[in-house]
């Protein structure tokens, strides 16, 4: 599956852990003790313009997102071991019973959990010493049906409390679809629910708490990804095609389709929200303990199972002129024709086992932690059905037919299982009053044990799943290491600095297309170094970056002059620099002001070879030193809030300049604004309304890559004005309104 890239700026790594160089740092207070509760500033990460369900937004860091997005932890653990195709939103969301969220920077995420980039740790109540909850209801303008409740309390004097959760998220999304066809809720239909309990106990030499919690997750829905047509103009903006309103109106052209069974070989029917839904159950056991001496030892082991289905539509090319064709109906008709490439994988058992064990403490000028992972992954024959297929394109368009048996299909497949195990170590190191220095590294075994079936050993004939499958057997050793630290030259001025180094090896999802896909570890080194100031009126942190990642390994859906599509995997290597500046400002009582400039310079490197197209001349490409697609060079970021009595007013308005659309760098995206608005109003000390409004300038927004467009020329661009294209873009202007009460 083509890995694309939705890049939106935030905080570059310049976080540094324990360090208060930054005023945006903050700790949310609760004057309830909460067990087992961490809390931290979340840095605006929910606001996600690109999607209201798929989790935080993605954090730049001068490398292309992956599809995957931003990595999620829950109680300190990955929500998912592996987000394919059990992406972290279809077992988690943020709730009545989150009470506590974290940002972990480049250096924390590579040492903690081995992942590259940032990622986002959130908390749950497991339970309170006084009876207390909470309860939201939340909907918007297009008619989101979405509530939350949690309640937690103590159930005996000796320690023992409780904790239960709610979550349920009904989103008819914002376009307008053919009820005949399609769902209502098409864009996301999910319920979780929590229960937690927790047990406090003293013993000789010291205190902790053991809770268990359990969670059932069922999400199913329609679309991953919004794709729109649109006319595309050579100062890489957009303009509405006649009879579809971008965001208001459906590109999709049903819920039912065709797929050639992959275990019998017939062709039968599946629904993309039933069939392709997920269900999961999760159990952890977690316990925190603090020795008289100032020792911590931690853990949290947890099982998780689900059967988890994707359905994903991938838009490929729109014919360059209107084509004649006979419809459902019998009647001839012309219009432009959109190639879409469904991808279906069914419901896949998925069993994980994955812990953590920590021991720590505070030893004079040393604040140091040990940490143990023990990571066991199992997916259990994982098999994508897909079919390649004509629609027209307009709103609520329809499917050219086609000949059932002889339609063009797509299977995939692996199997098998990944272990990791990790130790890793951290400290603070306090050298002196002027000085501090935080160290890391990591230390990682990783195994793939299974089995793919190899395109080339396929026989006609015979269902896909009969063909012989060919093993998997690979192990890595993988090490990360970080460096970072501050020098206060005086009281207000310093310096700061840091130095990562990360390996990342494959998984077997690598194996799903049937190539080998010859996997090497890929190595991440980065660097920074900056200044900070901070005055009683401001805090400034200014840095330069540098980050590099070799050996990219993803499927790439190349298509060519005639339409046709191919899918080879590929390898190459990014590398960025860049430059940039935060600035937190209150120039004055209950007005808080923060500012971020982001330059950066992303390039392809090593990035070349041919396509083979069935029937066609192969194709050449060569991206080196091309920008990577979906990234701007400049992004600016403007967070205002005002606090008058009980009203909170807030903004938050981000630029992003000009994106390549496509790897040939020969179409591009002009610059845009995602812009945010909202206010908070408490009445008393129990009820607080909110108002939010997304995209408050009603940008069109497209972004992304444009479909079916990696291989065109220079020259071929240059006819593109006007052009009829189909792309992804960002949510359109939506008010969004809640309401919440404690108890």
């Amino acid at each position: 599956m083509k890995k694309y890239l939705i890049n939106i700026g935030l905080l570059t790594a310049f976080t540094v852990l324990g360090l208060n160089v930054n005023a945006q740092d903050k700790a949310k207070a609760d004057t309830t003790r909460v067990a087992g509760n961490e809390q931290g500033g979340d840095r605006n990460v929910m606001l996600n313009a690109a999607s209201a369900n798929a989790g935080p937004r993605n954090v730049n860091i001068g490398l292309p997102a992956s599809v995957g997005g931003t990595t999620v932890l829950e109680n300190d653990l990955p929500v998912v071991y592996f987000f394919w195709p059990e992406m972290p939103y279809k077992s988690w969301r943020m709730d009545a019973m989150t009470n506590g969220v974290k940002l972990l920077d480049l250096g924390q995420t590579a040492i903690n959990i081995g992942d590259v980039g940032f990622s986002v740790g959130t908390y749950n109540n497991m339970g309170t010493d006084k009876f207390s909850g909470n309860v939201g209801i939340n909907s918007n303008h297009f008619g989101l049906l979405n509530g939350t409740a949690n309640i937690s309390g103590p159930l005996t004097k000796r320690g023992l409390k409780f904790s239960l959760g709610a979550f349920v998220n009904y989103d008819p999304g914002t376009y307008k679809v053919n009820k005949n066809n399609i769902d209502r809720y098409y864009n996301d239909q999910t319920q979780l629910y929590k229960a937690a309990l927790t047990q406090d106990y003293k013993f000789l030499g010291g205190s902790g708490s053991i809770s268990a919690f359990y969670k059932y997750a069922n999400s199913k829905s329609m679309t991953m990804q919004q794709y729109a047509p649109y006319k595309y103009h050579l100062d890489g903006s957009v303009s509405e095609i006649d009879g579809f309103k971008i965001g208001s109106d459906s590109y999709l052209a049903g819920q039912k389709f065709n797929v050639r069974d992959a275990k019998t070989g017939a062709i039968v029917e599946r629904d993309a929200i039933d069939d392709y839904g997920s269900e999961s159950h999760t159990f952890d056991l977690i316990g925190k303990n603090t020795l008289d001496n100032g020792l911590k030892l931690n853990y949290i082991v947890r099982y998780h199972t689900a059967k988890s289905g994707m359905y994903l539509p991938i838009m490929t090319g729109i014919t360059k002129t209107e084509q004649t064709f006979i419809d459902a109906n019998g009647n001839e008709r012309t219009a432009y024709l959109q190639g879409v490439m469904a991808l279906a994988s069914k419901k896949t058992p998925i069993t994980s086992l994955t812990s953590l064990f920590e021991v720590g403490k505070k030893s004079g000028k040393h604040e140091w932690k040990i940490g143990l992972n023990q990571w066991l992954y199992n997916i259990d024959k994982f098999t994508t059905e897909g079919v390649i297929y004509n629609q027209t394109v307009e709103a609520n368009p329809q499917v050219v037919p086609y000949d059932l048996e002889n339609g063009t299909y797509l299977n995939e497949y692996h199997n098998g299982t990944e272990n990791k195990t990790a130790i890793f170590l951290t400290d603070k190191w306090d050298i002196a009053d002027v000085l501090t220095l935080n160290l890391g590294a990591r230390f990682e075994y990783q195994s793939l044990r299974g089995d793919y079936i190899n395109k080339n050993d396929i026989l006609e004939g015979i269902p896909y799943l009969s063909n012989k499958k060919t093993k998997i057997n690979k192990d890595w050793f993988n090490k990360a290491f970080m460096v970072s630290g501050v020098y206060k030259m005086t009281k207000n001025f310093g310096l700061l600095g840091e130095a990562t180094y990360n390996e990342q090896a494959g998984h077997l999802e690598n194996y799903s297309a049937g190539n080998e896909p010859n996997l090497k570890k890929s190595k991440i080194p980065g660097a920074g170094i900056g200044v900070f100031y901070n005055h009683p009126l401001f805090s400034v942190v200014s840095k330069a970056t540098y980050i590099k990642r070799d050996e990219y390994r993803s499927t790439v859906n190349f298509t060519s002059s005639q339409g046709t599509v191919s899918r080879p995997t590929v390898s190459y290597d990014i590398e960025t620099i860049g430059w940039t500046t935060d600035v937190v400002a209150t120039p004055f009582k209950n007005f808080n002001l923060h500012l971020l400039l982001t330059l950066q310079a992303p390039k392809y490197k090593n990035y070349s070879g041919t396509v083979n197209f069935e029937g066609e001349t192969p194709v050449d490409y060569n991206f080196n030193d091309n920008t990577v697609t979906g990234v701007s060079k400049v992004l600016i970021e403007i967070d205002p809030s005002y606090q008058w009595k009980d009203l909170r007013i807030w903004a938050s308005a981000r630029y992003f300049s000009k994106e390549y659309a496509n790897l040939t760098n020969s179409l591009y995206f002009k610059g845009r604004w995602e812009t945010f608005a909202g206010a908070n109003y408490s009445l008393g000390k129990n009820l607080e309304f909110s108002a939010t409004v997304v995209n408050l300038l009603n940008q069109r927004g497209a972004q992304g890559t444009i479909s079916g467009a990696d291989l065109y020329t220079s020259e071929e661009a240059e006819k593109m004005e006007g052009a009829i294209l189909s792309g992804t873009y960002i949510r359109p202007f939506t008010v969004e309104f809640g309401m919440k009460y404690r108890f």
